[in-house]
């Protein structure tokens, strides 16, 4: 078990933002409220899954919502801060709420996925709550559904689950007929309070053995340390950022336009990305919902789901969310083979294009890389 500190933080929210693919939330926002606990006192301690009892309970607490432009704006992040670190906060609630069902009291909390601020809402609770943040997730990157996980592939029940907004509402969906119907449930208390928060999946260390990713915690970290390697180093930052991740360079440009709208508790849109350098008269087109989920070279598909589609500012190396996704905007687009667990045809039928009616199939990154 390791105790991580304000650098540990600063890293993971920003390697986890680039494993996020454009969705994930809000990193600054995660980073915030990581370093105010940390200034609380509170200690934060990372935990391998291995690492887990058996008959520990672990749970996944996750921000729901759409990530568009017109949302969180204006936001006061003192007052953010003050409602959600507190105990009668959406997340402390939803836990107590979630032992009370339980019967006992939850060991840990594990990521359901990495990205920029979902990644730290499991570690936050953990510091609040004085429990394990355990190293792993249920998918290796971010996802814009809530059955997109492992344990929908592995018939592991996502209820209970807890879902608490700011606005005050709370809602025990004790059981759900199936993953789709838990993600509209949670899709509407998202579009209800502008987004939900929901603790989610209780799980024994014995099923998390086999049902999580692990070490996607450390993974972000690794990655975050690259980025900040970089600024001391003299490396390109976002050459170092891909190097760290394993990934491999796609495009490099400039946005052309986006668009984008907001709808159903989703982001959805399109980014046309120009060609600068070796790349000029290309053209690549990333298609969101959430995360950037579907890429075309010149028109042809080309990287699509599971596979990571990563976009960082050039110019600092610093992964872009879809949120700041803007026209002018200079970008260094790469991609990271997704986990093998997603390999598997059963699983594909869950997060490949076919999944977001696209007549598109999966080919693994590897065969499909264009070599400039």
């Amino acid at each position: 078990m390791r105790t991580l500190d304000k650098t540990d933080v600063e890293d993971l929210c920003m390697g986890a933002t680039v494993l996020g693919t454009g969705g994930g939330g809000d990193p600054e926002l995660g980073l915030f409220l990581l370093k105010r606990l940390l200034d609380m006192g509170k200690l934060l301690e990372l935990a391998s899954i291995d690492e887990i009892p058996d008959d520990a309970v672990v749970v996944h607490p996750a921000m729901v919502g759409s990530i568009a432009p017109s949302q969180g704006k204006g936001r006061d992040l003192e007052s953010l801060s003050r409602r959600v670190l507190s105990e009668d906060g959406p997340l402390v609630s939803s836990l107590r709420t979630m032992e009370q069902v339980l019967g006992q009291r939850v060991y840990g909390t594990l990521p359901v996925e990495i990205g920029g601020y979902n990644t730290p809402v499991a570690a936050i609770l953990s510091a609040l709550a004085g429990i394990v943040f355990v190293d792993g997730d249920t998918i290796g990157r971010s996802k814009p559904e809530l059955m997109m996980q492992t344990y929908t592939v592995l018939n592991i029940p996502i209820t209970p689950m807890v879902l608490t907004d700011d606005r005050g509402n709370s809602v025990l969906v004790r059981k759900a007929a199936d993953f789709r119907d838990a993600e509209r449930i949670a899709r509407a208390m998202a579009v209800i309070g502008g987004g939900t928060t929901a603790v989610r999946c209780p799980v024994d260390g014995k099923t998390l053995r086999t049902a999580a990713i692990p070490n996607g915690v450390s993974r972000a970290m690794t990655i975050g340390k690259g980025w900040r390697e970089a600024q001391t180093s003299g490396t390109a930052a976002d050459q170092a950022v891909i190097i760290a991740s394993g990934g491999t360079e796609l495009f490099a440009g400039t946005v052309c336009r986006f668009d984008w709208e907001d709808r159903d508790g989703f982001l959805w849109g399109t980014i046309f990305i120009g060609g600068d350098g070796k790349f000029r008269d290309h053209e690549l087109k990333v298609w969101l919902k959430n995360e950037n989920l579907v890429s075309w070279l010149d028109g042809a598909p080309y990287v699509v789901t599971p596979d990571l589609i990563c976009i960082l500012n050039r110019d600092t190396g610093m992964a872009v969310t879809n949120t700041n996704i803007s026209q002018g905007l200079r970008v260094t687009v790469f991609a990271i083979p997704a986990d093998p667990f997603w390999k598997t045809e059963k699983a594909l039928d869950l997060v490949s294009p076919k999944h977001f009616d696209f007549d598109i199939p999966y080919v693994p990154m590897e065969q499909i890389l264009r070599v400039w």
